[in-house]
């Protein structure tokens, strides 16, 4: 039997946004919009695509069979439902009809063979092939039907079809440098470092409320300002009409009153902060040592500090209202506890203070984390040295020589619980950092793999969540606020809990230009 997609998370609240979008006036066709993004793509084609600006930037262009919604639940897209077999080792999509690809042919079942194909074939050096190695083989059912075949059961499979994550694109533009997708909008130029150019698809397929067509824009240009401020000044110039992050230091400030003729949309996000504790090295090999460093810092202070108040401390990685938070776990460390702190220490042979190093990468918000969790190690004798380093650096220590002993950061959105649990956390997960190991709890997370029933995953995922606040291998903090802006005249635009430009009621395709 068919099932509609359902979601896979829920959304944060909003906290504060000014200027109520959706208004009742008109729609307007035409217009251009002008954004200014954090970094510029990194490439335009959409199956070697890595990193939020390009996968934004792409995710209007060449879509997923599926789409993200507002709270983060994955919805119809292209596909416009699916179905899983009971032992998690079959999915079936099924296509909706008359989808057009920019070049002008529809898109069918064989399109989506041969694109993930692609992207599974060692040879494209995709950074996406690690969703598609539990893939077996790809069958065309039909011209709208396509069926996956999985070498092990995986209930977290069609999480991974959403946004840039799986870009379906004509077989012929597979070497071109020319992204072709089923989006709101088609590619027109690219000049590195200087902007990327899109313009509104007539023939695609999604319509809103009223039967009319998306996009209602006839152009968006995305620019480039790594600097948070020199992009905010440009919008309150009007240079840009919309800016995807906001400089930390005039938040407080648009919290109480924004400048005429801005409309600053912030709320709790989706992106959760944490401490990652390497597992087998030096003082940190002890538990009593790494649940002391959990009990030695104050949540509230912490995220008070980071997010201006907004976000409250969490003890997981989902939040209240999403369907995958853990409701009646108790955290362990909610309250800063030093006494206790101290004597872990004690009983783990450590009478004296010792030193550890932090892998700090070099961006505002995870620079003020290590700084706030330097302070509070501090009081328990525990001196954290910080070495601050670039991106590249950070990946190879975490990643490749996991080189550290404490790794402070925050973590983007997933869909789905596997990508954190199973993930970050199995002994066999390819970002398990901190080289945590724990067979019960392997035996856990792979059980959720073989699991359909989502009531279920998630009373297995309540004891690995208590198993990991056991063994402290991440210490969950809070959530990272989206902090974004636009010009007034922007109306019908609204960001969705990871803060896209693209999800499946919203975004970019819903806006319009009125002036």
């Amino acid at each position: 039997m068919k099932t509609r997609l359902l979601g896979l998370m829920a959304v944060t609240i909003f906290v504060c946004t000014f200027g109520l979008v959706g208004e009742s006036g008109a729609q307007k066709y035409g217009g251009k919009l002008v954004l200014g993004m954090i970094a510029d793509v990194r490439t335009l084609d959409p199956h070697r695509q890595t990193g939020n600006p390009t996968n934004q930037v792409l995710s209007l262009i060449t879509p997923g069979l599926v789409e993200m919604g507002e709270d983060g639940k994955i919805s119809p897209g292209v596909a416009e439902s699916w179905k899983a077999s009971s032992d998690a080792r079959e999915f079936t999509f099924f296509l909706r009809k008359g989808v057009m690809f920019h070049n002008g042919r529809e898109m069918v079942a064989d399109d989506v063979k041969k694109s993930y194909d692609h992207i599974g074939d060692p040879k494209t050096r995709s950074p996406k092939r690690g969703n598609f190695k539990v893939i077996k083989r790809i069958e065309v059912i039909d011209k709208y039907t396509v069926k996956f075949y999985l070498k092990e059961p995986f209930s977290a499979f069609g999480s991974a079809f959403f946004g840039g994550n799986a870009p379906i694109i004509p077989s012929e533009t597979f070497d071109t440098k020319r992204p072709v997708g089923t989006g709101p909008f088609e590619f027109v130029e690219w000049k590195p470092r200087q902007y990327l150019k899109v313009k509104r698809f007539k023939n695609y397929w999604k319509k809103d409320k009223k039967g009319n067509r998306l996009p209602y824009l006839d152009e968006v240009i995305f620019k480039p300002i790594t600097d948070d401020t020199v992009r905010y000044t440009g919008l309150r110039a009007g240079d840009l009409d919309f800016v995807f992050s906001l400089p930390f230091a005039q938040v407080p400030g648009l919290l109480k009153k924004a400048p005429k003729g801005i409309v600053p949309a912030i709320k709790a996000g989706s992106r959760w902060f944490y401490v990652n504790l390497h597992t087998k090295r030096g003082p940190l090999k002890d538990v009593r040592v790494r649940q002391a460093i959990a009990y030695a810092l104050d949540k509230k202070a912490i995220m008070d500090g980071l997010t201006w108040g907004i976000s409250g401390p969490e003890a997981q990685p989902y939040p209240p209202t999403s369907e995958w938070y853990l409701r009646n776990v108790r955290d362990p460390y909610q309250e800063q506890d030093l006494p206790k702190a101290r004597k872990l220490l004690k009983e783990a042979g450590h009478t004296k203070g010792f030193q550890l190093v932090a892998i700090v990468r070099n961006e505002t918000p995870i620079m003020n984390l290590a700084t706030l969790v330097q302070a509070q190690l501090k009081k328990i004798g525990i001196d954290l040295k910080l070495e601050i380093m670039d991106r590249a650096t950070h990946q190879g220590r975490q990643r490749k020589t996991h080189d550290f002993d404490v790794n402070p950061g925050h973590l983007g959105f997933y869909p789905d619980p596997d990508s954190i649990f199973y993930r970050f956390n199995h002994s066999g997960g390819r970002d398990s950092w901190g080289l945590y190991g724990n067979p019960e709890y392997d035996k856990l997370v792979e059980q959720a793999r073989s699991t359909i029933d989502r009531a279920k995953r998630k009373e297995i995922y309540r004891k690995t969540l208590k198993m990991l606040h056991r063994d402290v291998h991440f210490i969950f903090l809070g959530h990272l606020p989206v902090a974004q802006a636009w010009r007034s005249h922007v109306k019908g635009l609204k960001t969705n809990i990871r803060g896209d430009i693209a999800w499946d009621k919203g975004g970019i395709a819903y806006a319009w230009i009125e002036k």
